[in-house]
């Protein structure tokens, strides 16, 4: 399994700078022919965009140094293709119209013709539905157009940064510009290069130079960065700065609708033990009161392992380093100046691009060794009669992908069915579920070992493959009626009914997907939503237990879902002879609904159940 399958922000995901405002990610890759002009087909899923390849004439990382002339041959190409698809297809999700736009917008730029810029900004507006991305989208293209056609200095883009973002209302923009703020920081062309030649030119070289066509975007942006952004760093940073330093003198906090709401059950009250299931990557359980069986592990190839927490290994000795840059990630994402930012960004700035590759790698265990514990001190927060019970999957933390094959999918169905049994056999009565994973992954991961005569058949290899462990899974949940299990959406702001995830996308009477709001009860940016999204919860900066006992604020759904798991483990636990769907229905009714989230009220949630919390 691969650490893509969490639902945690991550670190690697707060240095890309590419997917701010300046441009977004480039559309999913689409096949070598069009469906005619003349009939618009209407597209429902992910599954009905076509694939595309590209063959190279030289690795990626060279194109980050070549003649423009040879890049905008590529752009060309791939501007052509999005414009035919956009004739072709009536896509009907605003996500995926974002990434298709968002390409665009860097070919226009690339291009230098800062006249469309505009017209695609306001384009990329319109398909936002959360305020703070909105209003934060496509101003610094706007800045860079303008800049680039006035020939403007540093010092006039640092004021029109400090105008423009300063003007946005801060109760919707603020996280956003803070956060942007931060990846901005984290700014450094050596992790670009790095990461190109050590990771992006192995996958170009396992494919023969036939990659999918996506990774011209990844060139073009990269090109962008390097050229436009990069020697405007320090002005943008410190515009940046000047607003989150005058907002934090005059703005008032958010309002905290979210901490009264809560409940802790006293440990004199009359209340019973409780199981509470980890499904995730690992927990310490020395921090916890642990059920009987403790729990069960399966290894990154699904088989059976004796690592309840994942292994430091060789990365065990510099644990407390990691353990400061992960503070520090998430210290720099709150714009807060702290020794450990601090650290961060000295770290990355002086990052050489031959350690690029282990850097990320070390990132990422820390990310996976880190995000189960996490997730469990959030689950049983305030409830002294929760006993643990871990379900760990050592996910992949290095960048070469696990090798996909119809054996692999049959065992990890079958490591599904066993751990499904290992809940029932503890009697557990809630399970957290904070990752999420669909077929796209499985495309990724066969195109990266070159498996598959065609883009067309990788994808429907991987929906095989994806099939299996997903009828595995939705048949294991389905067969645990007495079971509540809870699951995180997702960190892609997009739309669950689009892209078919596991288990968020599964529609079952035992199972709860929730979304992440802050503790305004706002929807967060990054929070996947659709129909199997029923409610919402805290998951902003929320603070739990890493491994050892230290203790850090994390963002992402998976710290929304087990504030779910927890409201109804404090039930089953203040009465054991709740059935689940009296359960479900009580978090479900008391939530708050406004506009599309429906916010959780465990308080609420409990009188409905005739307690006192």
């Amino acid at each position: 399994m691969s650490p893509l399958r969490l639902n945690a922000l991550s670190l690697a995901g707060l240095m890309a700078v590419a997917t701010h405002s300046l441009h977004a990610q480039p559309a999913a890759a689409g096949s070598s022919t069009a469906p005619a002009a003349t009939a618009r087909q209407v597209i429902t899923s992910a599954d009905q965009l076509p694939r595309r390849v590209v063959k190279l004439d030289k690795l990626p990382s060279q194109y980050l140094e070549a003649p423009r002339a040879e890049v905008q041959a590529l752009a060309d190409a791939l501007e052509k293709n999005l414009r035919e698809d956009l004739a072709s297809f009536d896509i009907q999700d605003a996500a995926t119209l974002r990434g298709y736009y968002g390409a665009l917008l860097s070919l226009v730029q690339f291009r230098g013709d800062w006249a469309a810029v505009p017209a695609l900004v306001e384009r990329l507006k319109g398909l936002q539905d959360k305020p703070g991305p909105r209003a934060t989208t496509g101003t610094m293209a706007l800045i860079l157009a303008e800049q680039q056609t006035g020939r403007r200095d540093a010092a006039w883009v640092q004021e029109e940064v400090r105008k423009r973002y300063g003007a946005m209302n801060w109760t919707d923009a603020g996280d956003g510009i803070k956060s942007f703020k931060g990846q901005m920081e984290l700014l450094n062309p050596a992790l670009v290069k790095g990461s190109f030649e050590q990771q992006v030119d192995v996958m170009a070289r396992n494919m023969a130079m036939t990659v999918p066509e996506g990774l011209v975007g990844s060139i073009v942006g990269a090109r962008l960065q390097s050229e436009l952004v990069v020697p405007l760093k320090g002005a943008i940073v410190a515009g940046l700065q000047t607003v989150v330093d005058a907002q934090s003198r005059t703005q008032a906090a958010k309002a905290d609708v979210w901490t009264p709401r809560q409940f802790a059950i006293a440990p004199t009250a009359r209340a019973s033990e409780v199981g509470v299931g980890i499904w995730d990557s690992g927990v310490d359980l020395s921090l916890f009161k642990a059920t009987a069986g403790r729990g069960i592990a399966f290894d990154r190839e699904s088989r059976p392992s004796q690592d309840l927490l994942r292994p430091l290994g060789d990365a065990q000795a510099r644990w407390p380093q990691l353990k400061k840059l992960v503070k520090g990630a998430m210290d720099l994402q709150a714009a807060l100046d702290t020794d450990d930012a601090r650290l961060l960004k000295q770290t990355v700035a002086t990052l050489d691009p031959a350690r690029v590759k282990s850097f990320q790698e070390e990132l990422s265990l820390a990310s996976v060794y880190t995000h189960g514990t996490h997730v469990a001190g959030i689950a049983v927060e305030g409830n002294p009669y929760a006993r643990v019970y871990t379900a760990t999957m050592l996910w992949e933390h290095r960048s070469e992908p696990v090798k996909p094959t119809e054996e692999l999918s049959q065992r990890t169905a079958a490591a599904y069915r066993q751990i499904v049994q290992a809940f029932k056999d503890q009697k557990l009565r809630v399970v957290n579920m904070s990752w999420r994973y669909g077929a796209s992954a499985y495309e990724g991961m066969l195109a990266w070992h070159n498996m598959g005569a065609s883009p067309e058949e990788r994808k429907q290899m991987a929906r095989r493959l994806f099939a299996i462990e997903r009828d595995a899974l939705r048949e294991a949940i389905a067969s645990a009626p007495d079971i509540l299990f809870v699951a995180g959406s997702g960190n892609e702001d997009n739309n669950a009914d689009f892209q078919e995830y596991i288990p968020a996308g599964l529609n079952l009477p035992n199972l709860l997907t929730v979304g992440a709001v802050d503790k305004a009860g706002e929807e967060t940016s990054f929070s996947t939503f659709g129909k199997t999204v029923v409610v919402h919860a805290n998951g902003f900066e929320v603070e739990s237990l890493l491994p050892g006992g230290d203790r850090v604020r994390f963002s992402g759904t998976s710290m929304a879902s087990p504030q779910v798991a927890n409201l109804a483990a404090k039930l089953f636990a203040l009465r054991p002879e709740l059935t689940v769907a009296q359960v479900r229905q009580a978090i479900v009714d008391s939530a708050e609904r406004k506009g599309r989230v429906n916010l959780v009220h465990p308080r609420l949630a409990a009188q409905r159940l005739g307690l006192q919390p």
